[in-house]
Protein backbone atom coordinates (compact mmCIF):
# COMPACT_ATOMS: atom_id res chain seq x y z
CA UNK A 1 0.00 0.00 0.00
CA UNK A 2 1.38 3.51 -1.04
CA UNK A 3 2.41 6.29 1.46
CA UNK A 4 -0.26 8.51 0.63
CA UNK A 5 -2.76 5.98 0.80
CA UNK A 6 -2.20 4.37 3.81
CA UNK A 7 -1.84 8.26 5.56
CA UNK A 8 -5.61 8.81 3.47
CA UNK A 9 -6.94 5.78 5.34
CA UNK A 10 -5.80 7.55 9.21
CA UNK A 11 -7.52 10.91 8.10
CA UNK A 12 -10.07 9.04 7.25
CA UNK A 13 -9.86 7.83 10.84
CA UNK A 14 -9.45 11.31 11.94
CA UNK A 15 -12.75 12.96 10.23
CA UNK A 16 -14.43 9.79 11.68
CA UNK A 17 -13.18 10.02 15.10
CA UNK A 18 -13.72 13.97 15.25
CA UNK A 19 -17.05 12.94 14.07
CA UNK A 20 -17.68 10.32 16.10
CA UNK A 21 -16.85 12.61 19.03
CA UNK A 22 -18.04 15.86 17.91
CA UNK A 23 -22.18 13.63 17.72
CA UNK A 24 -21.32 12.12 20.83
CA UNK A 25 -21.05 15.21 22.86
CA UNK A 26 -23.87 16.91 20.64
CA UNK A 27 -26.24 14.03 21.43
CA UNK A 28 -24.96 13.99 25.34
CA UNK A 29 -25.32 17.50 25.45
CA UNK A 30 -28.99 17.25 25.04
CA UNK A 31 -29.40 14.19 27.36
CA UNK A 32 -26.92 15.39 30.43
CA UNK A 33 -25.86 18.44 32.33
CA UNK A 34 -22.60 20.08 31.15
CA UNK A 35 -21.15 19.28 34.69
CA UNK A 36 -21.70 15.64 33.67
CA UNK A 37 -19.82 15.82 30.51
CA UNK A 38 -16.83 17.76 32.22
CA UNK A 39 -16.63 14.96 34.38
CA UNK A 40 -16.57 12.61 31.53
CA UNK A 41 -13.84 14.45 29.67
CA UNK A 42 -11.86 14.30 33.30
CA UNK A 43 -12.39 10.53 33.13
CA UNK A 44 -11.10 10.19 29.81
CA UNK A 45 -7.95 12.28 30.00
CA UNK A 46 -6.65 10.46 33.44
CA UNK A 47 -7.27 7.27 31.11
CA UNK A 48 -5.10 8.99 28.39
CA UNK A 49 -2.67 9.65 30.70
CA UNK A 50 -2.24 6.21 32.19
CA UNK A 51 -2.12 4.78 28.95
CA UNK A 52 0.94 7.01 27.60
CA UNK A 53 2.34 6.19 31.04
CA UNK A 54 2.32 2.69 30.87
CA UNK A 55 3.19 2.36 26.75
CA UNK A 56 6.74 3.15 27.70
CA UNK A 57 6.96 4.32 23.62
CA UNK A 58 7.19 0.81 22.19
CA UNK A 59 4.66 0.59 20.12
CA UNK A 60 6.68 4.04 18.79
CA UNK A 61 9.94 2.24 18.76
CA UNK A 62 8.65 -0.87 16.92
CA UNK A 63 7.85 1.72 14.07
CA UNK A 64 11.54 3.20 13.79
CA UNK A 65 13.14 -0.64 14.07
CA UNK A 66 10.92 -2.77 12.22
CA UNK A 67 11.40 -0.59 8.88
CA UNK A 68 15.17 -0.53 9.57
CA UNK A 69 16.11 -4.05 10.39
CA UNK A 70 13.11 -5.40 8.28
CA UNK A 71 13.04 -7.57 10.95
CA UNK A 72 9.10 -8.68 12.11
CA UNK A 73 10.11 -10.06 15.43
CA UNK A 74 10.40 -6.49 16.90
CA UNK A 75 6.33 -6.70 16.36
CA UNK A 76 6.27 -9.64 18.75
CA UNK A 77 8.29 -8.60 21.40
CA UNK A 78 6.14 -5.42 21.07
CA UNK A 79 3.00 -7.23 21.43
CA UNK A 80 4.77 -9.09 24.48
CA UNK A 81 5.00 -5.91 26.30
CA UNK A 82 1.70 -4.14 25.33
CA UNK A 83 -0.19 -7.82 27.19
CA UNK A 84 2.21 -7.60 30.22
CA UNK A 85 1.07 -3.63 30.49
CA UNK A 86 -2.14 -4.45 29.76
CA UNK A 87 -2.47 -7.03 32.54
CA UNK A 88 -1.04 -5.04 35.07
CA UNK A 89 -3.50 -1.72 34.24
CA UNK A 90 -6.54 -3.91 35.50
CA UNK A 91 -5.10 -2.95 39.17
CA UNK A 92 -6.55 0.28 38.02
CA UNK A 93 -9.70 -0.82 39.23
CA UNK A 94 -9.41 -0.30 42.52
CA UNK A 95 -8.95 3.61 41.84
CA UNK A 96 -11.84 4.19 39.40
CA UNK A 97 -13.46 1.02 37.72
CA UNK A 98 -13.94 2.43 34.29
CA UNK A 99 -10.12 2.83 34.04
CA UNK A 100 -9.73 -0.66 34.16
CA UNK A 101 -11.62 -0.87 30.85
CA UNK A 102 -10.49 2.49 29.13
CA UNK A 103 -6.60 1.55 29.55
CA UNK A 104 -6.23 -1.45 28.50
CA UNK A 105 -8.34 -1.44 25.30
CA UNK A 106 -6.09 2.19 24.63
CA UNK A 107 -2.86 -0.13 25.32
CA UNK A 108 -4.12 -2.08 22.47
CA UNK A 109 -5.38 0.74 20.44
CA UNK A 110 -1.73 1.69 20.78
CA UNK A 111 0.23 -1.20 19.66
CA UNK A 112 -2.35 -2.32 16.81
CA UNK A 113 -2.45 1.52 15.00
CA UNK A 114 1.22 1.08 15.07
CA UNK A 115 1.63 -2.29 14.00
CA UNK A 116 -1.20 -1.36 10.94
CA UNK A 117 1.21 1.98 10.28
CA UNK A 118 4.26 0.29 9.89
CA UNK A 119 2.60 -2.33 7.27
CA UNK A 120 1.05 0.59 5.29
CA UNK A 121 -1.97 -1.58 5.76
CA UNK A 122 -4.08 0.94 7.40
CA UNK A 123 -7.71 0.39 6.11
CA UNK A 124 -8.70 -1.70 9.17
CA UNK A 125 -8.13 1.63 11.60
CA UNK A 126 -10.69 3.25 9.37
CA UNK A 127 -13.15 0.54 10.12
CA UNK A 128 -12.60 0.15 13.93
CA UNK A 129 -12.85 4.04 14.00
CA UNK A 130 -16.35 3.90 12.44
CA UNK A 131 -18.01 1.66 13.77
CA UNK A 132 -16.65 2.02 17.29
CA UNK A 133 -17.58 5.56 17.04
CA UNK A 134 -21.09 4.65 15.70
CA UNK A 135 -21.35 2.15 18.57
CA UNK A 136 -20.42 5.26 21.25
CA UNK A 137 -23.33 7.52 19.58
CA UNK A 138 -25.97 4.82 19.32
CA UNK A 139 -25.33 4.05 23.57
CA UNK A 140 -25.54 7.84 24.35
CA UNK A 141 -29.82 7.83 25.16
CA UNK A 142 -29.12 4.09 26.84
CA UNK A 143 -26.16 4.97 29.09
CA UNK A 144 -26.87 8.77 29.58
CA UNK A 145 -29.08 8.49 33.05
CA UNK A 146 -26.33 5.97 34.35
CA UNK A 147 -23.95 8.50 34.89
CA UNK A 148 -19.64 10.00 33.40
CA UNK A 149 -18.21 6.62 34.27
CA UNK A 150 -20.87 4.78 31.91
CA UNK A 151 -20.37 7.41 29.50
CA UNK A 152 -16.77 7.35 29.81
CA UNK A 153 -16.83 3.81 29.01
CA UNK A 154 -17.96 4.12 25.49
CA UNK A 155 -14.26 5.38 24.33
CA UNK A 156 -13.05 2.19 25.12
CA UNK A 157 -15.30 0.33 21.69
CA UNK A 158 -12.75 1.90 19.01
CA UNK A 159 -9.99 0.33 20.40
CA UNK A 160 -11.43 -2.83 21.68
CA UNK A 161 -12.61 -2.93 17.75
CA UNK A 162 -9.29 -2.40 16.20
CA UNK A 163 -7.63 -4.82 18.53
CA UNK A 164 -9.75 -7.42 17.39
CA UNK A 165 -9.38 -6.64 14.17
CA UNK A 166 -5.42 -6.45 14.31
CA UNK A 167 -5.42 -9.77 16.40
CA UNK A 168 -7.07 -11.81 13.46
CA UNK A 169 -5.17 -10.06 10.63
CA UNK A 170 -1.50 -10.09 12.33
CA UNK A 171 -1.42 -13.63 13.53
CA UNK A 172 1.16 -12.28 16.09
CA UNK A 173 2.40 -14.19 18.45
CA UNK A 174 3.96 -12.24 21.54
CA UNK A 175 7.62 -13.86 22.65
CA UNK A 176 10.48 -11.47 24.34
CA UNK A 177 12.17 -10.78 21.07
CA UNK A 178 14.43 -7.46 20.71
CA UNK A 179 13.65 -6.19 24.65
CA UNK A 180 16.99 -4.27 25.18
CA UNK A 181 16.49 -2.49 21.60
CA UNK A 182 12.86 -1.94 22.44
CA UNK A 183 13.42 -0.19 25.84
CA UNK A 184 16.24 2.09 24.30
CA UNK A 185 14.16 3.44 21.45
CA UNK A 186 10.91 3.50 23.75
CA UNK A 187 12.29 4.87 26.96
CA UNK A 188 13.84 7.68 24.39
CA UNK A 189 10.05 8.73 22.99
CA UNK A 190 8.29 7.53 25.98
CA UNK A 191 9.65 9.93 28.57
CA UNK A 192 9.10 13.15 26.25
CA UNK A 193 5.58 11.45 25.09
CA UNK A 194 4.47 10.51 28.96
CA UNK A 195 5.20 14.55 29.41
CA UNK A 196 3.62 15.63 26.65
CA UNK A 197 0.01 13.23 27.51
CA UNK A 198 0.58 15.43 30.66
CA UNK A 199 0.77 18.47 29.18
CA UNK A 200 -2.53 18.21 26.84
CA UNK A 201 -4.52 16.23 29.39
CA UNK A 202 -3.38 17.97 32.60
CA UNK A 203 -5.16 21.49 30.99
CA UNK A 204 -8.63 19.35 30.96
CA UNK A 205 -7.55 17.71 34.65
CA UNK A 206 -6.27 21.47 35.69
CA UNK A 207 -9.49 23.17 34.51
CA UNK A 208 -11.64 20.33 36.49
CA UNK A 209 -10.38 20.81 39.50
CA UNK A 210 -9.37 24.62 39.40
CA UNK A 211 -12.12 26.04 38.13
CA UNK A 212 -15.55 23.66 37.47
CA UNK A 213 -16.28 20.65 35.57
CA UNK A 214 -18.14 22.63 32.89
CA UNK A 215 -14.50 24.79 31.48
CA UNK A 216 -12.99 21.18 31.55
CA UNK A 217 -15.69 20.03 28.84
CA UNK A 218 -14.60 23.37 27.27
CA UNK A 219 -11.23 22.98 27.34
CA UNK A 220 -11.85 19.17 25.85
CA UNK A 221 -14.44 19.78 22.93
CA UNK A 222 -11.71 22.98 22.31
CA UNK A 223 -8.97 20.84 21.87
CA UNK A 224 -10.67 17.87 19.94
CA UNK A 225 -12.19 21.01 17.63
CA UNK A 226 -8.70 22.38 16.78
CA UNK A 227 -7.35 18.92 16.34
CA UNK A 228 -9.65 18.44 13.56
CA UNK A 229 -8.71 21.37 11.52
CA UNK A 230 -5.05 20.33 10.99
CA UNK A 231 -6.40 16.63 10.96
CA UNK A 232 -6.04 16.44 7.10
CA UNK A 233 -1.97 16.68 7.15
CA UNK A 234 -2.77 13.00 8.34
CA UNK A 235 -2.77 12.02 4.99
CA UNK A 236 1.19 13.09 4.82
CA UNK A 237 2.59 12.28 8.11
CA UNK A 238 0.13 9.43 9.06
CA UNK A 239 3.58 7.06 8.82
CA UNK A 240 5.54 9.68 8.23
CA UNK A 241 8.07 7.63 11.33
CA UNK A 242 8.38 4.39 9.23
CA UNK A 243 8.67 6.25 6.21
CA UNK A 244 11.69 8.60 7.49
CA UNK A 245 13.39 5.26 9.17
CA UNK A 246 13.87 3.69 6.03
CA UNK A 247 14.13 6.61 3.50
CA UNK A 248 17.18 7.65 1.96
CA UNK A 249 16.97 11.38 2.49
CA UNK A 250 14.93 11.80 5.79
CA UNK A 251 15.64 15.71 5.88
CA UNK A 252 13.81 16.32 2.46
CA UNK A 253 10.68 13.67 3.21
CA UNK A 254 10.38 15.73 6.35
CA UNK A 255 10.52 18.92 4.69
CA UNK A 256 8.41 18.07 2.18
CA UNK A 257 5.51 16.27 4.61
CA UNK A 258 5.86 19.41 6.30
CA UNK A 259 4.97 21.65 3.50
CA UNK A 260 2.38 19.26 2.82
CA UNK A 261 0.87 19.31 5.75
CA UNK A 262 0.88 22.87 6.45
CA UNK A 263 -0.84 23.44 3.20
CA UNK A 264 -3.71 21.18 3.68
CA UNK A 265 -4.13 22.64 7.16
CA UNK A 266 -3.85 25.95 7.33
CA UNK A 267 -7.01 27.27 5.72
CA UNK A 268 -9.50 24.88 8.01
CA UNK A 269 -7.25 26.05 10.94
CA UNK A 270 -7.98 29.69 10.19
CA UNK A 271 -11.69 29.33 9.96
CA UNK A 272 -11.30 28.25 13.18
CA UNK A 273 -9.32 31.21 14.61
CA UNK A 274 -11.65 34.09 13.33
CA UNK A 275 -14.95 32.24 13.39
CA UNK A 276 -14.60 29.34 16.07
CA UNK A 277 -17.78 30.65 18.15
CA UNK A 278 -20.46 29.44 15.18
CA UNK A 279 -19.20 26.11 14.62
CA UNK A 280 -19.10 25.72 18.25
CA UNK A 281 -22.58 26.78 18.32
CA UNK A 282 -23.76 24.12 16.39
CA UNK A 283 -23.52 21.96 19.67
CA UNK A 284 -24.91 24.77 22.06
CA UNK A 285 -25.23 28.27 22.98
CA UNK A 286 -22.95 27.99 25.49
CA UNK A 287 -20.65 25.73 24.13
CA UNK A 288 -19.44 29.47 22.27
CA UNK A 289 -17.78 30.47 24.96
CA UNK A 290 -14.94 28.01 24.45
CA UNK A 291 -14.36 30.00 21.14
CA UNK A 292 -11.19 32.29 22.21
CA UNK A 293 -9.54 28.85 23.68
CA UNK A 294 -10.37 27.00 20.07
CA UNK A 295 -8.61 29.75 18.22
CA UNK A 296 -5.36 29.57 20.21
CA UNK A 297 -5.38 25.70 20.29
CA UNK A 298 -5.84 25.71 16.83
CA UNK A 299 -2.90 28.33 16.06
CA UNK A 300 -0.82 25.86 18.58
CA UNK A 301 -1.58 22.85 16.26
CA UNK A 302 -0.24 25.00 13.02
CA UNK A 303 3.00 25.40 15.19
CA UNK A 304 3.43 22.36 16.08
CA UNK A 305 3.40 20.40 12.88
CA UNK A 306 6.71 22.03 12.39
CA UNK A 307 7.82 20.85 15.48
CA UNK A 308 6.38 17.51 14.53
CA UNK A 309 8.04 16.53 11.11
CA UNK A 310 11.18 17.91 12.72
CA UNK A 311 10.93 15.85 15.84
CA UNK A 312 10.23 12.51 13.32
CA UNK A 313 13.38 13.63 11.77
CA UNK A 314 15.36 13.74 14.69
CA UNK A 315 14.21 10.37 16.05
CA UNK A 316 14.50 8.76 12.98
CA UNK A 317 17.60 9.62 12.86
CA UNK A 318 18.36 8.03 16.25
CA UNK A 319 18.66 11.08 18.34
CA UNK A 320 16.69 9.60 21.09
CA UNK A 321 18.46 12.05 23.50
CA UNK A 322 17.96 15.30 22.05
CA UNK A 323 14.51 14.41 20.94
CA UNK A 324 13.96 13.58 24.85
CA UNK A 325 15.48 16.95 25.61
CA UNK A 326 12.96 18.77 23.07
CA UNK A 327 9.92 16.95 24.44
CA UNK A 328 11.02 17.76 27.86
CA UNK A 329 11.34 21.54 27.92
CA UNK A 330 8.10 21.63 25.68
CA UNK A 331 5.65 19.79 28.29
CA UNK A 332 7.38 20.91 31.44
CA UNK A 333 6.58 24.14 30.22
CA UNK A 334 2.70 23.41 29.79
CA UNK A 335 2.41 21.94 33.31
CA UNK A 336 3.89 24.57 34.89
CA UNK A 337 2.04 26.92 33.02
CA UNK A 338 -1.22 24.92 33.89
CA UNK A 339 -0.59 25.34 37.56
CA UNK A 340 -1.11 29.66 36.85
CA UNK A 341 -3.49 29.84 34.33
CA UNK A 342 -5.32 26.27 34.57
CA UNK A 343 -8.30 28.35 36.23
CA UNK A 344 -9.63 28.86 32.54
CA UNK A 345 -9.85 27.33 28.89
CA UNK A 346 -8.17 30.27 27.84
CA UNK A 347 -5.62 29.71 30.19
CA UNK A 348 -5.11 26.39 29.90
CA UNK A 349 -5.11 26.73 25.55
CA UNK A 350 -2.03 29.92 26.27
CA UNK A 351 -0.07 26.73 28.19
CA UNK A 352 -0.55 24.54 25.49
CA UNK A 353 0.88 27.46 22.66
CA UNK A 354 3.83 27.97 25.01
CA UNK A 355 4.76 24.77 24.84
CA UNK A 356 4.59 24.13 21.22
CA UNK A 357 6.57 27.44 21.13
CA UNK A 358 9.42 25.42 23.06
CA UNK A 359 9.03 22.70 21.00
CA UNK A 360 9.68 24.46 17.83
CA UNK A 361 12.70 26.78 19.20
CA UNK A 362 14.57 23.76 20.08
CA UNK A 363 13.44 21.53 17.06
CA UNK A 364 15.00 24.54 14.82
CA UNK A 365 18.68 23.36 16.02
CA UNK A 366 18.20 20.33 13.23
CA UNK A 367 19.38 23.40 10.79
CA UNK A 368 19.29 22.89 7.34
CA UNK A 369 15.63 21.27 7.22
CA UNK A 370 14.28 23.86 9.86
CA UNK A 371 15.21 26.48 7.70
CA UNK A 372 13.51 25.11 4.57
CA UNK A 373 10.78 25.00 6.31
CA UNK A 374 10.91 28.24 7.87
CA UNK A 375 10.73 29.35 4.01
CA UNK A 376 7.40 28.28 3.07
CA UNK A 377 5.88 29.50 6.05
CA UNK A 378 5.03 32.81 4.68
CA UNK A 379 3.11 31.92 2.06
CA UNK A 380 1.27 29.39 4.25
CA UNK A 381 0.41 32.55 6.01
CA UNK A 382 -1.00 34.32 2.66
CA UNK A 383 -3.08 31.48 2.23
CA UNK A 384 -4.36 31.72 5.43
CA UNK A 385 -6.04 35.13 4.81
CA UNK A 386 -9.57 34.71 3.04
CA UNK A 387 -10.40 32.14 5.76
CA UNK A 388 -9.82 34.37 8.41
CA UNK A 389 -11.30 37.36 6.84
CA UNK A 390 -14.30 35.35 5.77
CA UNK A 391 -15.14 33.29 8.96
CA UNK A 392 -16.11 35.86 11.26
CA UNK A 393 -19.32 36.59 8.82
CA UNK A 394 -20.97 32.68 8.87
CA UNK A 395 -20.17 29.48 8.11
CA UNK A 396 -20.81 29.45 4.21
CA UNK A 397 -18.38 32.16 4.14
CA UNK A 398 -15.33 30.66 6.09
CA UNK A 399 -15.46 27.31 3.69
CA UNK A 400 -15.22 29.56 0.36
CA UNK A 401 -12.54 31.76 2.33
CA UNK A 402 -10.88 28.11 2.72
CA UNK A 403 -11.50 27.23 -0.95
CA UNK A 404 -9.91 30.43 -1.85
CA UNK A 405 -6.98 29.51 0.85
CA UNK A 406 -6.31 26.25 -0.74
CA UNK A 407 -6.15 27.56 -4.46
CA UNK A 408 -3.49 30.21 -3.35
CA UNK A 409 -1.58 27.32 -1.52
CA UNK A 410 -1.30 26.55 -5.40
CA UNK A 411 -0.67 29.52 -6.79
CA UNK A 412 2.08 30.45 -4.02
CA UNK A 413 3.99 27.00 -4.55
CA UNK A 414 3.37 25.46 -1.11
CA UNK A 415 1.90 22.48 -3.29
CA UNK A 416 3.24 21.69 -7.23
CA UNK A 417 1.43 20.41 -9.55
CA UNK A 418 3.41 17.18 -9.75
CA UNK A 419 2.80 16.45 -6.10
CA UNK A 420 -0.69 16.87 -6.39
CA UNK A 421 -0.50 14.20 -9.44
CA UNK A 422 1.90 12.05 -7.39
CA UNK A 423 -1.26 12.28 -4.11
CA UNK A 424 -3.97 11.97 -6.57
CA UNK A 425 -2.60 8.73 -7.91
CA UNK A 426 -1.80 6.77 -4.89
CA UNK A 427 -5.54 7.95 -3.30
CA UNK A 428 -7.76 7.61 -5.48
CA UNK A 429 -9.03 4.78 -7.87
CA UNK A 430 -7.18 4.49 -11.22
CA UNK A 431 -10.32 4.80 -13.16
CA UNK A 432 -11.49 8.04 -11.22
CA UNK A 433 -7.94 9.50 -11.15
CA UNK A 434 -7.93 9.49 -15.37
CA UNK A 435 -11.56 11.29 -15.75
CA UNK A 436 -10.70 13.61 -13.19
CA UNK A 437 -7.01 14.72 -14.05
CA UNK A 438 -7.89 16.69 -17.19
CA UNK A 439 -10.29 18.71 -15.54
CA UNK A 440 -7.59 19.17 -12.55
CA UNK A 441 -5.38 19.95 -15.26
CA UNK A 442 -7.27 22.97 -16.51
CA UNK A 443 -8.04 24.35 -13.37
CA UNK A 444 -4.48 24.34 -12.54
CA UNK A 445 -3.86 26.05 -16.13
CA UNK A 446 -6.27 29.07 -14.94
CA UNK A 447 -4.15 29.28 -11.32
CA UNK A 448 -1.17 29.15 -13.03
Amino acid sequence: MSVYRAGLWLYLSSIAASLGGYLFWFVAAASVRTAVLGEVAYVVSLASIATTLLTLGVPTAMMRLWPATRDRGYAEGALAFTAAAGAASLLLALWRPVLALLVPSGLLSSYYTAYFQTTYNTRPVFYATVVGQAARIAAVPLLARLGPDALAATYSLPGLLLAALGAASSRLRPRLFGVRELAEAGLSVWLPSAVSVLGTNLGVVAAYNLARPEVAGYVYIAQILAGAAVGPSTIVTGVLLPYLSSSQDPEAAAVKAFRLSLAISIPLAAMLITGGARFLSILGSQYAEAADALAVFAAANLVGLAAGSLGNLAYARGAYLFYLAVGLAANATRIALYAVLGSTDVGVALSSLAGTAVSLLYAARCGSAARRMAAVTPGALLAALPALAAAPFGIAPALAGATVGYALAVRLGLVSRSELAEFAQQVLPTSLYLRIAPVASKLLDVLD
